[in-house]
C-alpha cells in the first residue's frame, strides 16, 4: 500500500496496525474527510466569522480560500494504488457545480454560498475567484498529485493570493497598479504573496513528504507568484497566477532542482 488512513496512523502513532483498510473504502474514508473538513471550514466563515464576529465578507471570503488550498493536506491519506485515488477531487467537483448553478442559474443573493463567499452579496461573483479557484483544485487533484509543482501552485494561490488582500486591505500603505490590473499594495505582494508563497510552499512540500527544494528556488517561486499576481487582470487572478507560475516551471526545470 502507497499511502492511506492505515500507513498514516502508523507513522503518526509509531503503532503496528494489522488491519488494514481496502484501498477503495480507504479512499472513500478519505474522501469523506475532506468533505467534513471543507463543511467546518464553510460553517465557521459564516456562523462565527460572519454572524459571531461580525468579521466583514473579505474576511470570511479569504478564510475559506485559505482554508481550501489546505485541502492538499488529506492527499497523504489516499491510497494511490486503487484509481479511487482521484476521490481527493470529490469536494471541489460537486463545489464547481454548485458554484456554477448557485452563481448563474439560481441566483439569490441570500443564499448561504453566496453570503459566505462573494465580496457584495452578488451571485455572479461566485462564478469569478470561487469557481477558478475549484478548477484549480481538480487539475492538481488529478495532474499534480503528490508532487512538488502541485504544492508549489496549491501555496501560490491559496495561501500567497489568500492573505495577500487582507494585508493590504489594513497595513497596506504604499499603493500601484498595472493596466488591467487592480489596486495593489506593496505591504500585501511582499507579506502576502512573496512570503506566503515561500512559506505555504515550505509548509505543504514538508507536510506532504516530498523532497524539500533550496531555499534559492522557494525564493524564486516567490517572485514569480509576486508578480503574476501583480499584473494579474481584473478577476482573473485565480487562474493567471498558477499559469504562469506552471509554464515557468514548465520552462525552467532548474526551479524544481532538489
Amino acid at each position: 500500500m502507497t499511502g492511506g488512513l492505515t500507513y498514516f496512523l502508523m507513522e503518526s502513532t509509531g503503532l503496528k496496525i494489522d488491519s488494514i483498510i481496502s484501498p477503495l473504502w480507504n479512499n472513500i474514508l478519505a474522501a469523506l474527510c475532506t468533505v467534513v473538513y471543507i463543511k467546518t471550514t464553510m460553517d465557521i466563515s459564516l456562523l462565527i466569522l460572519r454572524k459571531r464576529l461580525g468579521f466583514n465578507a473579505d474576511i470570511s471570503r479569504k478564510f475559506i480560500h485559505v482554508m481550501a488550498g489546505c485541502w492538499i493536506l488529506f492527499w497523504p491519506l489516499f491510497d494511490v494504488t486503487h484509481w479511487s485515488w482521484r476521490l481527493n477531487i470529490l469536494v471541489p467537483s460537486v463545489m464547481s457545480v454548485k458554484l456554477f448553478y448557485k452563481g448563474f442559474v439560481l441566483a439569490d443573493p441570500n443564499d448561504f454560498d453566496v453570503q459566505t463567499m462573494s465580496r457584495s452579496s452578488a451571485p455572479s461573483e461566485l462564478l469569478f475567484g470561487p469557481l477558478q479557484f475549484t478548477f484549480l483544485m481538480m487539475y492538481c487533484g488529478t495532474t499534480k498529485f503528490m508532487t512538488m509543482e502541485g504544492a508549489l501552485l496549491m501555496a501560490s494561490l491559496g495561501i500567497g493570493d489568500g492573505i495577500a488582500p487582507i494585508i493590504g486591505r489594513y497595513y497596506g500603505h504604499i499603493k500601484y497598479r498595472f493596466p488591467l490590473g487592480g489596486e495593489k499594495s506593496v505591504e500585501g505582494s511582499f507579506f502576502g504573496v512573496f512570503l506566503g508563497t515561500v512559506g505555504g510552499s515550505y509548509f505543504f512540500i514538508h507536510m506532504l513528504g516530498l523532497p524539500m527544494i533550496p531555499y534559492q528556488n522557494l525564493i524564486k517561486v516567490g517572485i514569480i507568484s509576486t508578480i503574476a499576481e501583480a499584473t494579474a487582470p481584473g478577476n482573473w487572478d485565480n487562474i493567471t497566477v498558477p499559469l504562469i507560475l506552471h509554464l515557468s516551471i514548465k520552462h525552467i526545470p532548474s526551479l524544481m532542482t532538489i
